[in-house]
């Protein structure tokens, strides 16, 4: 890639540009830009850096010049000059117009136009009479139609020249800086729309704003406040460029711009068609390429928050209510062909499992630091919608209300409100009702696309073999949450939770991911999606049954220790069978981690016929067993192991602990490390002479049993 990104920039001060930008940026939907096409670039404006950003970025993924065209207010002081340098174009230059047709009619290079004509740093977008304005301390302006103009009008040109219509070439060519009208491409105008997004969007100090005080005295305030913006969205915000499907101006324009016997009319009656034509379509134009701007924000975690507050309809809701909503939300809107952030993607389940969110504590905690909200000692929030609904000035909303601002930018898009509306209006027990079936659903789609997936393999189970399943008590007092060991199946636990249903005991046996089907399954999975699984399972249960017991074997009981961190006074105790805390298998501590990085290597030169991807097992129940452990399946043990070890010391709820003694699998020491390292007061721990590893079926399983029943008893 050569270094001479605009004409009129240097290659220092791109270096620079890239030195400060080397943050986390997201540029999605590259394959709508049109190659080789002129092209203007339009999208929303919230910050000067977006001027800088998206023509470097732009270049960097099509090695095409970006010029962009700018607000004087954008071009002033330290970051004006900068601008200037890299090929920035104040809308007021006296030749501007005639540089960017320019530029469109030979297309050699693209331009970046920001249609609202400022930064619109309250994101308060609104739509009259089906045209779309920007609000600004109470005025209303219209988005400007400038971009569609020169889209428009270089099209119509490119027409002209392509039929022969212009007449005066000399004057064409000096009026537009052409060096001969065969300059001219006959490729057509195309307009992209980009919608340009920040998550999250936080103010407060930071270091750039501290390093920019120390070096310059006297700063204005504006200035500053765009600073401190700014400067936390490079430090520590992921920016989102999501490039739209292209607009074709020649679909627009084709045959009607001119009339069938023009080789009639006169100059002055050619340009004046084309000025009616371009007064005619440009402000649909620009409301076409702007709605697809702003309903193809990217959805983030705060926008639903936020739309849940504002749209709840009473003054106090619980926390509990308030995750489920957030989360049913969030669901739907991945179900659906919408643009969102992964902070509703990934771990999103913790949410609803009684864990901590990292989304979700931060912005509470900005609401709670803007007097938005306020919890009390049983965590009911109250919903302060004045405070939320302050928008104070255009240039102090995002460091006093940045909530507002997110609140704004959503807004706008009708399908979502109407999505958060239609969740917000129901009850308790409706949403409740919506996320257990969501979640059961969501268990059995799963098994039945993995299942479909592996049904072929040779080694693949019967379909029964790996679903999930209820055994239904009398009462809903009570369940247990069976969860298997590696490479098994729920039916593992079958016989076990039989016997506690006979004393009215419920249980929810739930397939860990990339079991039950076939070896090959496990191969890619990881240890976070076994622990996903447990936590729907616990979701479901809880939605379900007043209390709640988590018993694992084997590997399900690391499960269990790892489970038992969650948040619910539902919990009432954990239950760990042969927990593999430590295994004897030395194929497993050793063999396995070498022969990974073994494959590793051969795999790098070539020679994939030299991997070895599987050991073989040889289990007590193979039946329900898989016949083979993958070496990366194996890799996912030694990590669950590790981090097992990592959080015994914050364990504090009742455990009972039943440990084989001469089990062959896990060294018996393994229940004595969790003994001796949990803080919980409330411990037991049953040592059972048996000489197998599956003792939750056979003739040890009355004995588990026994134990099992006096400890929820």
């Amino acid at each position: 890639m050569t270094n001479n990104l605009l004409l009129d920039s240097s290659g220092y001060a791109l270096k620079l540009i890239e030195k400060i930008l080397n943050t986390n940026i997201e540029i999605q939907g590259l394959e709508n830009i049109p190659q080789d096409y002129p092209k203007i670039f339009v999208a929303n404006h919230f910050t000067r850096i977006e001027a800088m950003i998206v023509p470097f970025w732009l270049y960097r993924k099509t090695n095409r010049k970006v010029g962009v065209i700018a607000d004087d207010s954008v071009l002033v002081e330290y970051f004006g000059a900068f601008l200037k340098n890299i090929g920035a174009l104040s809308k007021t230059h006296p030749q501007r117009d005639e540089i960017i047709v320019s530029d469109i009619l030979k297309g050699t290079k693209d331009w970046l136009i920001f249609p609202e004509g400022r930064m619109v740093k309250g994101k308060r977008i609104v739509k009259e009479d089906d045209h779309y304005s920007v609000k600004i301390d109470g005025i209303t302006k219209k988005v400007y139609t400038g971009s569609a103009y020169f889209g428009l009008n270089s099209q119509l040109l490119r027409e002209d020249y392509i039929h022969g219509k212009i007449k005066n070439t000399d004057r064409f060519c000096k009026k537009f800086f052409l060096e001969s009208i065969d300059d001219i491409t006959t490729k057509e105008t195309m307009i992209v729309p980009i919608n340009i997004s920040y998550s999250p969007i936080r103010n407060g100090e930071n270091v750039l704003l501290d390093l920019t005080k120390k070096i310059f005295e006297n700063m204005d305030e504006k200035l500053l406040e765009e600073l401190e913006i700014e400067g936390n969205i490079i430090l520590h915000s992921k920016i989102i460029i999501q490039i739209l499907e292209p607009i074709s101006l020649k679909d627009i324009s084709k045959d009607i711009h001119i009339k069938e016997d023009c080789i009639q009319c006169d100059n002055k009656q050619i340009h004046h068609n084309h000025k009616d034509f371009i007064n005619k379509y440009r402000r649909d134009l620009t409301n076409e390429f702007m709605k697809k701007i702003y309903e193809n924000s990217t959805i983030r975690f705060d926008h639903i928050f936020i739309l849940v507050l504002y749209f709840y309809c009473d003054r106090t809701i619980k926390m509990e209510h308030l995750k489920r909503i957030i989360y049913l939300i969030a669901n739907d809107i991945k179900r659906k062909d919408l643009f969102y952030d992964n902070d509703i993607k990934t771990d999103i389940i913790k949410l609803v499992s009684y864990e901590r969110f990292e989304p979700f504590e931060d912005v509470l905690q900005v609401a709670l630091k803007d007097d938005i909200v306020t919890i009390d000692e049983n965590n009911n929030i109250t919903i302060i919608k004045d405070n939320m609904l302050q928008g104070y000035t255009h240039h102090t909303v995002r460091l006093k209300n940045i909530l507002k601002v997110v609140l704004n930018e959503v807004l706008i898009i009708e399908h979502i409100v109407n999505l958060v509306q239609s969740y917000t209006s129901l009850s308790e027990r409706r949403v409740n009702d919506k996320l257990l079936k969501f979640l059961i659903s969501e268990d059995k789609k799963e098994y039945k696309k993995d299942y479909k997936k592996y049904r072929g393999s040779v080694d693949a189970k019967e379909e029964e073999m790996g679903k999930s399943y209820f055994i239904k008590a009398k009462s809903d007092d009570t369940a247990v949450i069976a969860i298997h060991g590696f490479c098994a199946s729920p039916l593992e636990l079958n016989e076990l939770v039989r016997l506690l249903q006979q004393n009215n005991i419920n249980s929810f046996s739930p397939r860990l991911k990339g079991h039950g089907t076939s070896p090959e399954d496990l191969k890619d999975i990881t240890w976070q999606e076994w622990y996903y699984s447990v936590s729907r399972a616990i979701t479901i249960a809880s939605l379900k049954y007043k209390n709640i017991y988590i018993l694992g074997f084997s590997i399900g009981g690391l499960l269990a220790l790892l489970s038992s961190l969650k948040i619910n006074s539902q919990i009432k105790g954990v239950i760990c069978i042969n927990a593999a805390l430590v295994l004897k298998d030395a194929r497993i501590r050793t063999l396995a981690p070498a022969v990974n990085l073994w494959n590793d290597l051969v795999s790098s030169i070539n020679i994939d016929d030299l991997q070895k991807e599987y050991i073989h097992n040889n289990s007590e129940s193979p039946e329900i067993n898989y016949n083979k452990h993958y070496v990366k399946s194996i890799l996912q043990l030694n990590s669950i192991i590790q981090a097992t070890k990592k959080i015994l010391a914050d364990i504090d709820k009742p455990i009972l602990l039943i440990q084989g003694q001469n089990d062959p699998v896990v060294d018996s020491s393994a229940a004595n490390e969790i003994y001796n390292n949990i803080k919980s007061e409330d411990k037991k721990l049953f040592s059972i002479d048996a000489s197998n590893h599956i003792i939750v079926k056979g003739k040890h399983t009355k004995s588990v049993y026994n134990e099992i029943l006096d400890f929820i008893k």
